[in-house]
């Protein structure tokens, strides 16, 4: 509350100079994925929570395509005003850009960040009939497996394909990617055996874990998951390295006016504070996750030294 008073404060200043406070008319929080998906279910209660802070609505609108460029691109050539904002992750900040040589948009340079909002975590599991019981032992066997060994995600540029990327780097074994369009048809595989391993979203897989139908060997997370507290992490599995969360930030184009990001940033802070919107974000498997305007810069930063290499190694990257 301190904070967005501060900012409130700083913007009354100008308002008293002539021009509007903010916000003086609806704000657009545009989702780069499909209406329903875990980004839409996430920032509807942080916008209905903004709408109360600020008096004023806060609207999701979901832009999907392309692999979130259309999206993206339409925030990063919006007027720099504070009404226009995105709700994003590493795929589209990071990952988009480098796969897509037409993405029209650089996801760090034509963003101002706000704030890191929520964090859903990703687990390693495995068919229940596979003899590997931790990751060690994973690790043993793909090594024997020379290179045979499959791993799925939900597509290429993913989060689960550079947790297994990272995987095979660390651990110095070879897999095999198998790349599917959702955690659903990924699932259904490792179910049916017919893939060895897979890091996906844990809200995807939980009740399969849950049931015994998955073996869950570890979650990809700085700490263990709230759900599966007795899966350990992968560092408590010897691979601290291997730690790459789906996490959605907000932010707005570049060259917003701080005074707006303070405010924007310190309602956010507020609305994550609520017992609601924490319920109801546990609700889809994310955990609140906030850093601040500043923090979250550095954040993208350090995820980009982490990521690109790994695109580069892969060939991945865009041709010019």
């Amino acid at each position: 509350m301190l904070r967005l008073a501060t900012a409130v404060c700083a913007l009354s200043l100008t308002a008293a100079l002539g021009a509007p406070s903010f916000p003086n008319r609806p704000i657009v929080l545009i989702n780069p994925y499909a209406a329903g998906g875990p980004a839409d279910l996430l920032a509807r209660p942080i916008a209905d929570g903004m709408s109360a802070v600020f008096g004023s609505p806060v609207v999701v609108e979901s832009r999907p395509g392309a692999g979130t460029v259309i999206g993206a691109a339409a925030v990063a050539h919006a007027a720099p005003d504070g009404y226009t904002l995105f709700i994003g992750g590493s795929p589209s900040h990071i990952v988009a850009p480098a796969l897509m040589k037409d993405a029209k948009y650089d996801g760090i340079r034509d963003f101002a960040p706000i704030a890191v909002v929520a964090n859903i975590p990703n687990v390693l599991v495995v068919p229940p009939d596979r003899p590997y019981r931790t990751v060690r032992e994973l690790v043993a066997a793909a090594r024997l497996a020379d290179g045979k060994m499959t791993f799925a995600s939900v597509g290429v540029g993913s989060i689960p394909q550079f947790l297994g990327l990272m995987l095979q780097e660390r651990a110095h074994v070879r897999l095999v990617h198998v790349p599917y369009g959702g955690a659903a048809p990924a699932t259904v595989d490792l179910l049916a055996g017919r893939i060895d391993l897979a890091f996906l979203n844990l809200p995807a897989v939980v009740e399969q874990i849950r049931a015994g139908k998955l073996r869950a060997l570890a979650v990809a997370n700085a700490t263990r998951a709230e759900v599966l507290p007795e899966v350990p992490t992968m560092a408590e599995e010897g691979y601290p390295d291997v730690d790459m969360s789906t996490w959605f930030g907000i932010s707005a184009p570049a060259k917003t006016p701080p005074d707006v990001i303070g405010i924007l940033d310190a309602a956010v802070s507020q609305v994550l504070k609520t017992e609601a919107v924490a319920r109801r974000l546990a609700l889809q498997g994310a955990e609140v996750f906030y850093k601040n305007s500043a923090d979250y810069a550095a954040f993208l930063r350090s995820e980009a030294s982490r990521m690109l290499p790994l695109i580069d190694a892969a060939g991945m990257r865009a041709k010019e």
